[in-house]
């Protein structure tokens, strides 16, 4: 999240959400006859803010210490002190300023909202959302804590509340830019785009002309697969302000989509040299590797996406993501699912008219968005687009003690049944009344959490996407994932292999008690024998071929698809993904001893 400077004319550059702002501390009025102290005080107090709205900051900032060497417990001076340590990225020194001030006045809003502001660019969003909310408890209708509150939710992940503020912020000034940017950000993150992109349109309604509205725009009609609107909007978004790095961003992004590589290079490489904030920095070195990749040109493609990597590994230091915590799971599960309690677990057996799910599986790119898609338009079926019901019931047991897997050595027949309940629930609640049809539980990474599926649902059948070893890690360090702790650890080519060497070897540890309950199907084979393969798999879950799997892609068109593969499945089957690791197998080097095992096991071998 950035936290924007007020007093700079032009703000600086963001890609989704609106900017934040800090408040200066009002003027204060001067009297025209004798002057006193205090009110000499105030007077240059009110010019040094002056110089500093017009970029004096350093002739502002010595009146403002000048004052506090008379006046040590003037807390406004203090204030606009601490303003300028932010503004030069002091944030330590800000900080201590801001909370002496309040300190010495806490019934100021805006000293609590620009307190906000400095623990927010220290990544400490929790703490600066609490002081957000202590503006707005002394001011409710304070716009720099209520647009500050909606950014902070935003990044917090929590869309919803930051709709609610934008909402409020827009009934108290309809024309406001950030509130309506905000507004979009949070439709985007809930996969709404059409709602984001009725948004942004209402805005530009109003201000034409905006540039930060034309860009949100162009991205959430990219996302929505609207590509050649998307274009025309980027374009004149460039010709009202040339030369902007994240519309040069944005138009390299298109073009590539577009397949227009030489076009998409120019512009990428150009908003790489113009220079962008780190998470759009990732961004355009992901997509300029993707362009080169397309091109052929495999050693500078690699270098790309190092680089995006190494940008975004930085920033997952700030966010705290651990990929050692998810390495770490996936040996406790291991080791407490043993080969005897997983085939316990299969033998035992639920009521015939317990509704048992299918978990749809496998290690990330290995095509299971692709998958989903074709299974989402059989009608007898209903897929979850990884809002995953098991989740839900791992996070339920989390909250028990011992945490998980340990507290399934306590559950009672009873405290299964509840869990089983909360799994139907939430597939209520995310899919709403599906009837007949059979749920279709997809998330790739859950193939870890196969003997807890098994633990509810012993009769449950389980489908395995595979692809070569080599290709599907190779494809994981080329993709940019929303980062957690299990996506961190493809950040970097040697934990990449780790993590498969992890999660596969889980699988097979599985597999080997699961006899009969489960399925593999190789991408390789969809992409080159699709309807044998998709057959497959229909009749393994139980449903058969029906005529409306030809229409997928369409179908998928109209969708909001919230994996990273959204802007591969809605275009026609093709093989340029297969064996991709060969032109890479230079780079792919230090890892392909820790694949080979898996390579072998999975049918990859060379003939």
């Amino acid at each position: 999240m950035k936290w924007i400077n007020p007093f700079k004319r032009k703000l600086p550059e963001k890609q989704l959400g609106a900017p934040t702002q800090i408040e200066p501390s009002g003027d204060a009025s001067t009297n025209p006859g004798e002057i006193s102290q205090k009110a000499e005080i105030e007077m240059r107090l009110s010019t040094a803010k002056q110089q500093h709205r017009e970029g004096r900051i350093a002739d502002a900032d010595a009146v403002y210490r000048d004052i506090l060497k008379s006046q040590p417990d003037h807390a406004d001076a203090r204030h606009m002190v601490a303003i300028v340590c932010l503004e030069r990225g002091e944030l330590i020194e800000a900080e201590n300023h801001f909370r002496r001030a309040i300190a010495l006045d806490a019934n100021q809003a805006r000293y609590y909202s620009n307190l906000g502001n400095a623990l927010g660019e220290q990544n400490r969003t929790e703490e600066a959302l609490a002081c957000f909310r202590e503006a707005l408890e002394l001011d409710p209708e304070h716009l720099g804590a209520l647009r500050n509150s909606a950014t902070a939710l935003l990044s917090l992940g929590r869309g919803d509340e930051a709709k609610d503020l934008c909402l409020k912020i827009l009934g108290m000034e309809p024309h406001d830019i950030g509130a309506r940017l905000n507004l979009a950000a949070a439709h985007i993150d809930a996969h709404d785009m059409h709602e984001a992109i009725a948004v942004l349109r209402e805005g530009l309604s109003i201000h034409p002309n905006n540039v930060d509205l034309l860009f949100q725009l162009a991205s959430a009609l990219e996302l929505a697969n609207q590509i050649d609107e998307a274009s025309e909007v980027i374009e004149l978004a460039e010709n009202i302000q040339p030369g902007i790095a994240r519309t040069a961003l944005v138009s390299g992004l298109i073009a590539r989509r577009q397949q227009k590589f030489d076009v998409a290079e120019q512009r990428l490489r150009l908003a790489i040299k113009l220079g962008l904030p780190e998470p759009e920095m990732t961004e355009a070195f992901n997509q300029l590797g993707l362009a080169l990749d397309a091109m052929g040109k495999s050693e500078d493609a690699f270098n790309a996406f190092e680089q995006s990597n190494l940008t975004m590994r930085r920033l997952v230091g700030k966010q705290n993501s651990d990929g050692s915590a998810y390495l770490h799971g996936i040996d406790l599960l291991k080791r407490y699912f043993t080969k005897d309690r997983i085939a316990e677990l299969c033998d035992a057996s639920l009521p015939t008219h317990e509704s048992q799910p299918v978990f749809f599986v496998g290690f990330p790119r290995s095509g299971t968005t692709l998958m989903e898609q074709v299974l989402k338009a059989h009608p007898m079926l209903i897929t979850t687009e990884e809002r995953s019901p098991l989740s839900a019931v791992i996070r339920e047991i989390q909250r028990l003690p011992g945490g998980y897997p340990q507290a399934l050595d306590n559950l009672t027949d009873s405290d299964l049944n509840m869990l089983r309940q909360h799994f139907h629930d939430f597939c209520r609640e995310t899919l709403g009344e599906h009837g007949n049809k059979q749920v279709v539980d997809k998330l790739p990474l859950n193939i870890v959490h196969l003997g807890l599926a098994k633990r509810l649902f012993p009769q449950a059948k389980i489908v395995v996407a595979l692809r070569d070893p080599r290709d599907v890690c190779l494809s994981c360090f080329m993709q940019k994932f929303k980062i957690n702790d299990a996506m961190a650890n493809f950040l970097d080519l040697q934990s990449t292999g780790l993590t498969y060497q992890a999660v596969m070897g889980l699988w097979l540890h599985y597999r080997s008690e699961m006899n009969g309950s489960w399925l593999e199907y190789r991408y390789e084979d969809l992409v080159n024998n699709f309807d044998d393969c998709v057959s497959q798999v229909l009749e393994f879950i139980g449903v058969g071929w029906h005529e409306d799997i030809g229409g997928y892609r369409q179908a998928a068109k109209k969708r909001i698809i919230s994996t990273p593969s959204y802007r591969d499945v809605t275009g026609p089957i093709n093989n340029r993904a297969l064996a991709r690791w060969r032109r890479y197998e230079t780079q792919l080097a230090p890892i392909l001893p820790v694949l080979e095992p898996f390579v072998e096991a999975f049918g990859y071998k060379d003939p």
